[in-house]
């Protein structure tokens, strides 16, 4: 990755530790020039409030004077992880973690339970997150055991990418919602080069004091999580999915068993934080991938040529929330946004909604479909319409 540092200091003398941890440095006067074009321009100063507080003698008063650069050794090393982070900022849903050394100094397999020293604190910072509606799961090469606070545990010996691919597959979220955690560099290495659309988080150096490294996932990956009621909810109808039987003779009698409610109604002014949050992050079953924002729909309620419905549902085993919207514009006869989170794919909601609003409508609307590369679920779905399939268990 080529690189132009910026910022008010003698960046050629931090430049050297960016190409240390293997970033190309483009010269700032060339930048922009050809041959010269960067993939990134960083601003070496941009995160100096955060890393002073979290960082000892971040700052070195004889550097300052010596050759106008202000930081120690160690800020010039906070600087280049933070940035590490930086270029990997995208939001996700599910944080997979390694067990040993990571959750816990130690290896379970070799030093036996009672020698393993937790990482409490790092623990705790992991369960904020899945109270926040992060799934997390537990990759760990080990003899099989659970940790009841994961929403789900794939321990064996196994290569940890296939065991994320199928973690995934049981949440219904894909590989591209998750950040990777483990001490080891070989795994980490590993899970890049198999599923590169993960991200793989810089591993720190002492996870006995893990604040800056919990700041940064929440910072870098996580930082929708926690704004609605939605993400609250996510995180303890992640934990009764994957606590459900599944000994069902097909999936008809598993979807019966649920009990699914749906709760349809107009958008209100109070689902404005939820609709754009469904907006910026779902992919998957979501027609045209609009990226609409709370202002954006905020005029959609109040136009009278539109019409917004949202669907909360629930099971036997809890609430999940909002889960679904459609945007439909009456003049046009059509349906210009339909949206459903990937918690809710899979048990026939898109069909309860469909009709819902073809019912309250009075006639069927054609639903615009634009394909993203993601959003093949949809086009499943669509082509279901097609051949006249209209199956929901949704009462």
């Amino acid at each position: 990755m080529k690189v132009a540092l910026t910022g008010s200091v003698a960046l050629e003398l931090i430049a050297p530790y960016f190409r240390e941890a293997g970033y190309e440095i483009v010269p700032q006067e060339s930048a922009g020039t050809e041959g010269f074009l960067p993939d990134f321009v960083y601003d070496v100063t941009s995160h100096d409030g955060v890393l002073e507080k979290e960082v000892e003698g971040f700052r070195d008063g004889r550097m300052l004077k010596l050759a106008g650069m202000p930081y120690s050794l160690d800020g010039i090393r906070a600087i280049v992880d933070e940035f590490s982070f930086e270029v990997l900022k995208s939001p996700r849903k599910v944080l997979a973690v390694d067990a040993d050394n990571t959750l816990w100094k130690g290896i379970l397999s070799e030093d036996g339970p009672d020698a393993l020293v937790p990482y409490s604190e790092f623990q705790e910072g992991l369960k904020a997150l899945r109270d926040d509606g992060v799934a997390l799961v537990l990759l760990s090469k080990n003899d099989p055991f659970e940790l009841d606070w994961f929403t789900l545990c794939k321990v064996n010996w196994a290569p940890k990418a296939g065991n994320l691919v199928e973690a995934c597959r049981e949440l219904n979220l894909g590989t591209d919602s998750v950040v990777f955690v483990d001490d080891n560099p070989h795994e980490r290495a590993q899970m890049a080069a198999h599923l590169p659309e993960v991200a793989v988080a810089p591993f720190p150096e002492d996870m006995s004091k893990p604040a800056q490294f919990l700041r940064r996932l929440r910072e870098y990956f996580f930082f929708d999580m926690g704004k609605t009621d939605e993400d609250r909810l996510r995180a303890a109808d992640y934990r009764a999915r994957a606590a459900r039987p599944r000994n069902f003779a097909d999936s008809g009698e598993y979807l019966r068993d649920l009990d699914l409610r749906a709760a349809p109604s107009l958008a209100a002014e109070g689902d404005l934080d939820r609709l754009a949050q469904m907006a910026g992050k779902t992919n998957q079953f979501n027609a045209t991938t609009k990226r609409r924002t709370r202002g954006d729909f905020a005029a959609l309620i109040a136009d009278p040529s539109k019409r917004v419905y949202a669907f909360r549902a629930s099971d036997r085993f809890g609430k999940q929330g909002l889960v679904c919207y459609i945007v439909a514009d009456l003049a046009g006869r059509r349906i210009t946004d339909f949206v459903m989170s990937c918690r809710a794919m899979g048990r026939t909601l898109e069909f309860f909604a469909y009709a819902f609003v073809c019912s309250d409508l009075g006639f069927e609307p054609a639903i615009d479909f634009a394909e993203s590369g993601k959003n093949r679920p949809f086009a499943d779905f669509l082509a279901k319409l097609a051949k006249g399939e209209r199956k929901t268990w949704y009462k």
